[in-house]
């Protein structure tokens, strides 16, 4: 969270703009909030006594969560913009992650 914080804290770097967007959702932040996801998920998984859904629950309310507040944050970067896209790809990432969870996850069971 705090490297994201740290990159939507400055300008986008020119490098990243040739990245595509999937009906106007931006791929880095499919991937980005995707990498989150997991991180805040596998941390729940290993630190509670959570089910599945209760896992998945809290780790996208966190994630989701997080996105909002750093689209609010970029309101006040110079040369960023906050669009609620973003927090839907941000979701879109934290699903896919989950989708392919579980997909390994029942192929190792």
């Amino acid at each position: 969270m705090a490297f994201l914080f740290y990159l939507s804290s400055r300008p986008a770097p020119e490098e990243l703009k040739w990245i595509p967007t999937i009906a106007e959702l931006k791929l880095v932040h499919i991937i980005e909030y995707g990498i989150l996801y997991f991180l805040v998920w596998y941390a729940v998984i290993k630190t509670t006594s959570y089910n599945k859904l209760e896992a998945f629950t809290l780790a996208l309310m966190v994630t989701i969560l997080y996105g909002l507040t750093d689209e609010f944050h970029q309101i006040f970067v110079v040369g960023r913009t906050a669009r609620l896209e973003d927090v839907a790809a941000d979701v879109v990432g934290c699903i896919l992650t989950q989708a392919g969870i579980s997909i390994s996850n029942n192929y190792r069971h």
